[in-house]
């Protein structure tokens, strides 16, 4: 069963419904113009281009980067190659533009234009700090019915096409790394198939392997879903860093004087251990360990004690989105805390005196902790990011909208916690030094 504790997806209507945005907000602005290419043996001096129909993407591993893999270990190694190249391109997919006009100008006659389609192969690479960019591998352009004319854009326009897609539209599309929380994960593990892109990734230093590509993962909607044992390490690190401390004193009559016993108290909460609720979208239950460490002294007779307690309550959580999008955990309550005393080097004439004492000081030290769950604050667990791409005139970004919080079981029967949403594109332009922000209908 594959390791991961988190996983990030979107599939294939979701994608296209997003890339048919980007495309009608940048068409203008980037995906029509001229390429500085001269063809002399055929009298070309420029030729223009335009992107006529929105690109789409077809969420599979790409023959076309499989068979680049592989001919390129032909060469380098040989041996098993269409396995090694098969494994290599397994985070490939393919974009198909249905139909990109060719303006051919010539010096000396009119212009002649052409219908042609373009095809990408596509990889996601993970680059360092787990960002995620695409690279194109391949691309091709065919002309129907005129292979004459498609060998001939093949080798004199693709370079420079290639060259226009890669610097202008790939390189700054940079998708940042799934952030979650104060926790340090290992870079994500991505493939393509059964119409869907998944990165997975787990907490360090364990490495992630790919999540099942078929089953009910959510459709048209981008997701992050996460497993308990990253929300338990969430909560053990924010926990950590509040812990409780209070001071108690009582006065014993202990004949013939009385006796003023003061305790000193610092508890701890750790060990949670989560469970999604099904059926309560956004409700977690579980149980976690309360360690106390006391000191406790007695005057006017001079004892001095220390000693331990714990107790391992149960514990409710609630996940929730705030203003900024993001998905945080909150815990609500601790209920069931009963005290184990463990206190060192008593002796068994002072065992009724003892009673008298932890039984007065566990409910306060309970008190206590409730009282500190108000001031834990919400934990960020994660929040799908924007991507930005800028161009020469405009900002594209990409964000969330409508982000819900549910429960999704995976196909490999792994209960998750998971924020589903749709993407939401919106052009940035650049105006007069500052931005001003289009939506396209």
């Amino acid at each position: 069963m594959p390791n991961y504790d988190a996983v990030i997806g979107i599939d294939e209507a979701a994608l296209n419904e997003v890339i048919l945005s980007v495309y009608e907000a940048t068409h203008d602005l980037l995906l029509t113009g001229s390429l500085p290419i001269a063809l002399p043996a055929l009298s070309v001096t420029r030729i223009d281009y335009d992107l006529a129909t929105a690109p789409t993407v077809t969420l599979a591993p790409s023959a076309d980067v499989r068979e680049w893999h592989r001919a390129l270990l032909d060469q380098l190694a040989g041996g098993n190659a269409e396995q090694v190249a098969a494994t290599a391109s397994r985070a490939s997919f393919e974009l198909v533009v249905p139909r990109v006009d060719l303006t051919f100008h010539f010096s000396d006659g009119d212009p002649t234009r052409f219908e042609a389609s373009l095809h990408a192969g596509l990889q996601m690479i993970v680059e360092s700090g787990g960002v995620l960019t695409p690279d194109l591998v391949t691309l091709r352009v065919e002309v129907p019915g005129n292979p004459a004319m498609t060998q001939i854009v093949n080798r004199g326009v693709v370079p420079e096409l290639t060259r226009l897609i890669e610097q202008t539209f790939l390189r700054p599309l940079r998708i940042p790394p799934l952030g979650l929380g104060s926790l340090q994960v290992a870079p994500p593990a991505v493939a393509t198939g059964e119409g869907r892109l998944l990165a997975t990734t787990t907490l360090l230093p364990e490495q992630p392997g790919t999540a099942p590509l078929a089953g009910a993962w959510p459709e048209r909607k981008a997701f992050v879903a996460v497993r308990a044992p990253l929300l338990n390490r969430l909560l053990d690190n924010a926990a950590a860093a509040y812990p409780v401390t209070g001071d108690w004193s009582t006065q014993i009559r202990l004949l013939p004087v009385d006796v003023t016993v003061t305790a000193e108290y610092t508890a701890r909460f750790s060990h949670f251990s989560l469970d999604v609720v099904p059926g309560q979208n956004g409700r977690l239950h579980g149980s976690a360990r309360i360690d106390v460490d006391l000191h406790l002294w007695a005057k006017p007779v001079g004892w001095s004690f220390d000693g331990t307690a714990t107790a391992h309550p149960t514990v409710r959580v609630t996940a929730s989105v705030n203003a900024a999008g993001e998905v945080v955990i909150k815990l609500d309550r601790v209920e069931a805390v009963t005290f184990d005393f463990d206190i060192n080097g008593v002796p068994a004439f002072l065992d009724n005196l003892l009673r008298i004492v932890v039984n007065a000081l566990a409910p306060v030290i309970t008190a206590a902790v409730e009282g500190q769950i108000a001031k834990l604050p919400p934990q960020p667990v994660t929040r799908i990011p924007d991507f930005r791409i800028p161009l020469e005139e405009a900002t594209v970004v990409v964000a969330l909208q409508d982000v819900q919080i549910s429960t999704l079981s995976t196909p490999d029967d792994k209960v998750c916690l998971a924020t589903t949403g749709g993407a939401t594109v919106r052009l940035e332009l650049h105006t007069a030094g500052r931005l001003s922000t289009h939506i396209p209908s």
